[in-house]
């Protein structure tokens, strides 16, 4: 198989918007983002295809970048309500990696007032 290059932002916006597109084809691009790290393209059509094992399966990796828009759309796609404790889990990973925007909030919707960073300041 030829090794796949990245769609530009035009190809892409008319794959997905594309009515006909292959579910293989979905998956296959969905898994080349995701290998590559491009966890936001691979979403996209992740939930285009509606591959919802897959999606399932990026939940942690958006835990483990810290990156609580990523979680927080992931889990809007799967109708998950995230329980405090994952909120929690990705506050204090977003905190290790500096992310402290991304920590505040996590820490907000986890039901902590004030985050662990806050209360040194």
């Amino acid at each position: 198989m030829a090794k796949k290059y990245d769609l530009s932002c035009l190809e892409k916006r008319d794959l997905l918007n594309e009515a006909a597109v292959s579910l293989e084809t979905l998956r296959s691009w969905g898994e080349h983002y995701e290998e590559v790290g491009s966890l936001y393209e691979a979403v996209d059509f992740y939930e285009k295809g509606g591959f919802r094992d897959a999606l399932t399966r990026l939940l942690p990796k958006a835990q483990d970048a810290g990156n609580g828009f990523l979680f927080r759309r992931v889990c809007r796609i799967l109708g998950h309500e995230p329980v405090p404790e994952e909120w929690l889990d990705l506050a204090k990973r977003a905190e290790e990696l500096g992310k402290l925007t991304f920590a505040a909030e996590a820490y907000r919707l986890g039901g902590v007032v004030d985050s662990p960073g806050e209360a040194n300041a």
